[in-house]
């Protein structure tokens, strides 16, 4: 889930430090946000050495294995396997909240870490408030107490610099120590005037904000959410420091509630000033990407290749698929998210017309390959022959940029 412009900076950055790059991940998996998918482009262009994992770790199942392994290549024979498994359910949508709570609820029986993945926020909290509401039934939750949370906006810079954006009752969250406010200080915006913000501190003094200041801090929405003892929560943001020690996509179990302090089942305590969380029994599949559990449940009508493939390769002994529409999943784990490059389209129009000079179009330079081996051969000792197709799946690339860059134009 890199980015082009996030691995031209880090290649940027090794080459000014002298510094040897190892890429390890799946091109198979979920794209980044950002445009270019550099870890995929690297891969197939730029004829780095590369080493393969060929054997399955995760799943211990072996029919799940083998659907994982099938999925990779052919989504539609692998959902046929699921299929097989006796793995996909199709319940009607008004029932899918409680059949969802009733398999989180038998994998728990079973002792098993069970994730619940949707397609959507909207339909994680559903799930989250049946899955919920079954515990508490059980009488699985304790007594549950109103917190506040703090919902990233996820502006950027520009957005953060037009204070016509801006709302009474918004959180600035500093994450950088200035002259306003110490790191992981929160303050309120109380009032918003053509050339400045009015924020009010904890300690009721009130500060004046610029647009120049904004990159100190993030924007939050403050939100309601209620927490009991047993509850299982996902923390949303880094901490490093004295009092906590926390990692954004972390999951935890509450133990108590004591005087408004949140403790978990590992001993830590959520400080005061720490509201980045939320439930953490459904996630969306970017969320699921990287997570090991015992069980995972996929609630989804539509969830595309790289997404569905990340969210059903997550459990170790179990999978169950609960869906509405059956057929319409199955079409939709077929189309794919994965994004042209200006190279793979340029080779793409040059085929067209002439077969020969789209073979040869070359990722750096966008000649064709032989001068690119020219290049190469200038600047790096690193092999410039074009790659052959890889029968198993590439993880790893591995580049040493103790000499000059190739200047990869991603």
């Amino acid at each position: 889930m890199v980015s082009g412009r996030q691995m031209q900076s880090l290649l940027q950055l090794a080459e000014d430090q002298g510094t040897r790059i190892v890429f390890s991940g799946d091109t198979r998996q979920i794209p980044s946000v950002e445009a270019s998918d550099a870890l995929r482009i690297l891969e197939r262009e730029s004829g780095l050495k590369s080493i393969s994992l060929t054997e399955v770790q995760r799943q211990t199942n072996s029919v799940y294995r083998e659907a994982v392994k099938t999925m990779r290549h052919s989504p539609e024979e692998g959902f046929a396997q699921l299929e097989k498994l006796g793995a996909i359910r199709e319940v009607s949508i008004f029932d899918r909240g409680q059949i969802v709570a009733e398999l989180h609820r038998e994998f728990r029986a079973k002792g098993r870490d069970t994730l619940v993945v949707a397609g959507t926020h909207a339909e994680i909290s559903r799930l989250t408030e049946a899955i919920r509401q079954d515990r508490n039934d059980r009488g699985e939750l304790g007594v549950s107490h109103s917190f506040d949370r703090y919902v990233s906006l996820q502006w950027t810079t520009a957005q953060k610099q037009e204070l016509s954006n801006y709302q009474e009752g918004q959180v600035l969250q500093f994450h950088r120590d200035t002259k306003l406010a110490k790191r992981h200080e929160s303050l309120e915006v109380v009032r918003v005037w053509p050339e400045s913000l009015v924020a009010r501190k904890e300690t009721g003094e009130e500060v004046n904000i610029s647009p120049k200041q904004t990159r100190a801090f993030s924007v939050y929405e403050r939100q309601p959410i209620e927490v009991a003892p047993g509850d299982s929560l996902m923390l949303t943001a880094n901490r490093r420091g004295p009092e906590l020690r926390a990692t954004n996509g972390e999951l935890v179990k509450v133990s108590s509630l004591d005087g408004g302090a949140i403790r978990l089942e590992d001993g830590r305590t959520l400080p005061a000033n720490y509201h980045e969380f939320t439930h953490g029994y459904g996630v969306t599949a970017h969320r699921s990407q990287g997570k090991t559990v015992d069980t995972v449940i996929i609630s989804a009508d539509t969830m595309k290749r790289e997404l569905f493939y990340v969210a059903a390769s997550r459990g170790r002994s179990e999978i169950a698929v609960v869906t509405s529409d059956r057929e319409q999943l199955r079409d939709s784990v077929g189309v794919s998210t994965m994004r042209q490059s200006a190279i793979e389209l340029a080779r793409k129009q040059l085929s067209a017309h002439d077969p020969e000079k789209g073979h040869r179009v070359d990722l750096m330079t966008g000649v064709n390959r032989q001068a690119g081996q020219q290049i190469g051969e200038q600047h790096s000792s690193v092999p410039t022959h074009a790659p052959e197709p890889e029968k198993t799946p590439r993880v790893g690339v591995e580049h040493d940029l103790s000499g000059p860059s190739l200047g990869l134009g991603l």
